[in-house]
């Protein structure tokens, strides 16, 4: 296998990203970017965002294999909240 940029970004997500992205990720519109805190879980985050663990885990899904496997320090994405 021939490593190249899209081996190199899905191997840091695989080793580094369980439980979220080990460093902010790209930006995408219509989305911020969350950092998790100790104690958090995703329905936490998610009502403080107005949605659902389901939406956020959905948003995530690369790097967040189920609900419970979120990590402290780690990054997601959140729905923008309105201004």
């Amino acid at each position: 296998m021939e490593i190249n940029e899209v081996n190199v970004n899905e191997l840091e997500k695989a080793v580094g990203g369980r439980g979220g992205y080990r460093y902010p990720p790209e930006w995408i519109e219509g989305l911020e970017i969350y950092q998790i805190k100790r104690g958090d879980n995703l329905t936490k985050i998610a009502r403080k965002y107005h949605t659902t663990w389901m939406h956020l885990q959905e948003l995530n899904a690369d790097v967040i294999p189920n609900k419970n496997d979120i990590t402290d320090g780690y990054y997601i994405y959140v729905p923008a909240l309105p201004d």
